[in-house]
């Protein structure tokens, strides 16, 4: 079989519930692995993160980061900023809205104001933070911001600061949740990642896998060859996946690729 870049987004796709990886599903990447597959993990954690999960799945698994702001070629780490304009859009969204819970974030850390829900913090447990109290601190700082968030516990809130951003300059809206606003640069997304990195290794579109569960893994479930949607995903990314396989919690991953790499596997 000609060789197929596999991407894995993290949360309610490639770990379950217990925020775990399923044996099933190592086994079989390291497998395909051999068969000379390539794999990477798609997510919108900052780098450090995501690729901690990377090396839990196996070696030489590639790592798209912060929403495909920021990937890996081999050793190389490309990374493309979150330009000014859209930050001072995003400080002004915040003085609009007090009640806005807001990350900015580089390859290793993460800057903010306010609090954050604990769901977030759950899924940042290994992440440098630093407190900040303005655009004015974050410049004193001089880091290359690569992609953020907003949370909010109240919907309006974030509807509202939705609504102020959608027009902002050099900045894409994306969510992973009902309590997110991602802030990601204009231009990038884990499709356009997706589009890079196959570019780079010469593998053709039609030999592209995406597995996601998330509003912001539809640009990349659409991009791919093959839109693998998990059980658990929202109504409106099952309608638009190409396919659906199991749940996080029923090795919907191992599901899928046991099935479509099956002839592959037995040579």
């Amino acid at each position: 079989m000609e060789k197929h870049l596999i991407l894995f987004d993290i949360d309610g796709t490639l770990l379950n519930d217990d925020m775990r990886i399923s044996k099933k599903t190592i086994d079989i990447v390291s497998s395909l692995q051999k068969k000379g597959h390539l794999f990477y993990i798609a997510s919108g954690r900052l780098l450090s993160s995501a690729r901690s999960y990377s090396e839990m799945l196996g070696k030489n698994i590639g790592t798209i980061a912060a929403n495909g702001s920021v990937y890996t070629l081999g050793n190389e780490i490309v990374k493309n900023r979150l330009k000014d304009e859209a930050v001072s859009a995003i400080f002004e969204a915040c003085k609009i809205y007090p009640k806005l819970q807001l990350r900015l974030f580089s390859t290793d850390t993460a800057y903010g104001m306010g609090g954050m829900l604990q769901a977030f913090m759950n899924l940042a447990s290994k992440t440098k933070f630093k407190k900040i109290k303005s655009k004015a601190d974050l410049d004193r700082l001089n880091t290359f911001i690569t992609n953020g968030i907003l949370c909010a516990n109240d919907l309006s809130v974030l509807a509202g600061a939705k609504e102020f951003l959608k027009d902002a300059p050099s900045l894409c809206l994306s969510s992973s949740n009902e309590h997110n606003i991602e802030l990601i640069p204009s231009g990038r997304s884990k499709a356009a990642a997706l589009k890079d990195v196959a570019q780079k290794y010469g593998i053709k579109p039609q030999n592209t896998i995406a597995f996601g569960n998330g509003e912001n893994d539809l640009p990349m479930l659409i991009e791919s060859g093959h839109g693998v949607a998990m059980a658990n995903s929202p109504r409106h990314v099952l309608e638009q996946a190409d396919v659906v396989t199991k749940s996080n919690n029923e090795d919907g991953i191992y599901a899928f690729l046991s099935k479509y790499f099956a002839e592959d596997l037995e040579s």
